[in-house]
């Protein structure tokens, strides 16, 4: 039996962010096995990827040359 209440996005949002971190993870991954079924179109592919992005911000002096990891400048 399904039930359909008439529930806005951003009082979804606001409940699963209620739930314990374990319960918001199983409830990621039935999401996640549920898009696995279907065919995603472009739109619904770009905002799946954008969802599992975190926004964690590189740590200062953080630097992307390889010389700033490895010391074989003399290889």
């Amino acid at each position: 039996m399904t039930v359909q209440l008439p529930i806005s996005y951003q009082t979804l949002v606001s409940l699963v962010e209620q739930l314990p971190a374990e319960q918001q993870q199983d409830l990621l991954h039935r999401l996640q096995e549920k898009a696995k079924q279907q065919a995603l179109s472009k739109q619904e592919w770009s905002a799946l990827f954008d969802s599992i992005k975190i926004d964690t911000p590189i740590g200062e002096g953080f630097s992307l040359d390889r010389k700033d990891w490895y010391d074989d400048e003399s290889l």
